[in-house]
């Protein structure tokens, strides 16, 4: 108890300082050693799941972390920021344990209180397999194995990576059939601007060239796909020139949501796009920061 108190007086006293949240890590941010960003995920108004960056400043011992990262979910003190906690308050994470890759929560049976089971093995999920040594996700309900969840159709066994944010198809024969990638787009909420993302699925048969497509169509109607070619991780779209801005620049957001959308495509490490044969891009890795509290 004394450890999550600390953690959560942490968390009250950033929130304190916030000014802002920006969608993108500025050079000031990648300069500063005491960064480590982890993920955690809340919800609108909407229901619908917001991933948000916060920075833990130092790593901490795997059980350790995934508490405290647990503890961020089930507190209210982003409310203010129209952002409100996706697990129960009385959630208690009993044990933690990485075997053979598989990342095992023994939790009580608060898991459940919110009876959103779907939104909150989205959210349980999508955090505890972003470790590199994490491919799966198991749960049990003190000590005992489930195989799902009662207001969910999705078993246990399918808390992978490729389950996503905001995804809804649950059933199960469709998410082993497709291909799923995360299609990003802005929202507005409580004035602040956020980078959400739904989970899509895109035919296995389907060429790059219509996967690409059918992503970006789900990000701006208007978007032309000239030509797509992958190679060595990286993936090159030719766009039309419909939208440059009329300084022959494209919007910083829609770049954004365009290489996120896009990075989520299997082995795809990096994004160019070009528009009349010259790159369009303004950064030079495809990693995005998005939807970090800045303190």
């Amino acid at each position: 108890m004394k450890k999550r108190i600390v953690v959560m007086s942490c968390l009250i006293v950033c929130l304190t300082f916030v000014s802002y949240v920006y969608l993108n890590k500025n050079d000031e941010t990648k300069e500063d050693n005491n960064v480590y960003l982890k993920t955690v995920v809340f919800k609108d108004e909407d229901d619908e799941l917001v991933p948000i960056s916060i920075n833990f400043h130092s790593q901490v011992e795997r059980e350790q972390e995934v508490r405290n990262r647990i503890d961020l979910m089930k507190s209210d003190e982003l409310s203010r920021y129209g952002l409100y906690p996706i697990l129960s308050k009385d959630l208690e994470v009993l044990s933690v344990k990485l075997n053979n890759k598989v990342l095992t929560l023994n939790l009580n049976d608060q898991i459940v209180a919110n009876k959103d089971d779907m939104s909150i093995l989205e959210a349980l999920t999508f955090t505890m397999t972003d470790y590199d040594d994490v491919e799966r996700l198991k749960i049990q309900i003190n000590g005992k194995d489930i195989a799902h969840l009662p207001n969910s159709s999705i078993p246990v066994s399918s808390l992978t990576k490729n389950l996503g944010l905001n995804n809804f198809i649950e059933t199960s024969s469709i998410l082993h059939e497709t291909i799923p990638v995360m299609v990003y787009n802005e929202k507005v909420i409580h004035q602040y601007s956020y980078y959400i993302p739904t989970t899509i699925r895109v035919d296995e048969n389907d060429s790059i060239n219509e996967q690409v497509k059918t992503i970006l169509s789900h990000i701006q109607a208007k978007i032309q796909v000239v030509d797509t070619s992958f190679k060595d991780g990286v993936l090159t779209v030719q766009l039309g020139s419909n939208i440059l801005l009329d300084n022959e620049k494209i919007d910083q957001t829609l770049e954004d949501l365009i290489v996120l959308s896009l990075s989520s495509l299997e082995n795809v490490k990096d994004v160019k796009i070009k528009i009349n044969d010259e790159d369009v891009r303004t950064k030079k890795s495809s990693i995005t920061e998005y939807n970090f509290i800045k303190i």
